[in-house]
């Protein structure tokens, strides 16, 4: 059967383009993959797109995508104003290919799962799940259609896309993400901070000549690092651990608080000072998650018990406990936010706290 697809043609650099829009279960029927434009499928990116769906599908949120990019390869018929994609025929797309599949993909989960419902006879529950299905397939998509590019034209295209795209900034994303339980977290701690400590609010890094403490960035992998321990990106639902959800926000904001203490005032205007490295305060989020677990006290008292390093540390670059980081050549920490010398880092804290207490018990 043929496809009418209404729209407006217009004319983009020199090309004719159709602007259309369709169901996702409409387009999911008449687009293909052409490996010879496209680059192989990202399974990594497709599933995190496909957790972006469902979390959003769950809450009841929409979901933004931009418009998808296709190539008719002359293949629609336009009549009077009127355009046809004869039977048989495809749309190739270029640009969409990973949130078409997580679309797909999502739908696949989808449609176990309500069979795995209808099998235990938990129906309610089976018409929820088919109610998310319906959903994906109404989604309505943007198109940007192509209607005569030759193949060359399409590799041009689709490596103009991917190359000349710029991602957001996480500095940015941090002020503007309404959907990350963290980064909302951080927003509203930073805000309830702003008096207190200079905090970078735009920027991901902090430069020499800012005089702030931390950034949004760091903030928000501060708190990853203090209520689960890991240092890796962290997407989707959190994880608030040992503690009630209401106390978050009180705890989060104590932690940064308890800086006051862990740094000494002039430690932080001392030149060369790490206090406001994110290596060293990541370290310090994850030593406060380690007391907090592996003796299960409350996060407040680990925050009091990281003021023991200040009686064995000067926070500067030289000091023994950053010595697995410390460049001689430059007097600087090196590498100090890697995934490793955090970690090295954090056990050397550990190791002082457990000594300074010790010394307070003889």
């Amino acid at each position: 059967m043929k496809t009418e697809i209404p729209g407006i043609l217009h004319e983009q650099f020199g090309k004719e383009v159709l602007l259309t829009q369709m169901r996702f279960k409409t387009l999911e029927a008449i687009f293909e993959v052409d490996s010879e434009v496209q680059r192989q499928l990202d399974m990594k990116k497709r599933g995190s797109i496909r957790s972006f769906i469902m979390d959003n599908l769950e809450a009841g949120e929409p979901v933004y995508f931009s418009p998808f990019v296709f190539s008719s390869r002359r293949q629609i018929v336009v009549d009077e104003g009127k355009f046809t994609l004869p039977e048989g025929c495809k749309l190739y797309i270029s640009d969409g290919q990973h949130r078409a599949a997580a679309l797909s993909s999502a739908l696949i989960q989808l449609k176990s799962e309500r069979e795995a419902n209808e099998e235990t006879g938990d129906l309610k529950e089976a018409r929820r799940v088919q109610g998310k299905i319906d959903q994906i397939h109404n989604l309505p998509i943007t198109l940007q259609i192509y209607l005569d590019l030759t193949t060359q034209e399409e590799q041009q295209m689709f490596t103009d896309l991917n190359s000349e795209r710029a991602e957001a900034n996480p500095g940015l994303r941090m002020q503007y993400d309404h959907r990350d339980p963290y980064t909302t977290l951080t927003r509203n701690v930073a805000e309830e901070l702003q008096n207190r400590m200079h905090i970078e609010m735009k920027l991901s890094r902090l430069s020499e000549q800012s005089g702030a403490v931390t950034t949004l960035t760091t903030m928000r992998r501060c708190l990853v690092a203090l209520f689960e321990g890991t240092l890796t990106e962290r997407k989707g639902q959190a994880y608030f651990r040992n503690c009630k959800p209401s106390e978050v926000p009180t705890i989060a904001r104590m932690f940064f608080e308890s800086w006051e203490d862990v740094f000494p005032a002039e430690a932080w205007y001392a030149e060369g000072s790490v206090c406001s490295k994110s290596g060293v305060q990541l370290a310090l989020a994850q030593t406060a998650c380690n007391l907090s677990r592996g003796e299960r006290i409350p996060y407040e008292a680990a925050f009091a018990q990281l003021t023991f390093l200040g009686n064995r540390c000067t926070w500067q670059p030289d000091d023994p406990l950053f010595s697995h980081m410390y460049d001689e050549s430059s007097k600087r920490l090196k590498h100090h936010s890697s995934s490793t010398s955090i970690k090295r880092t954090m056990m050397k804290f550990l190791k002082v706290i457990e000594e300074e207490r010790a010394a307070v018990l003889c």
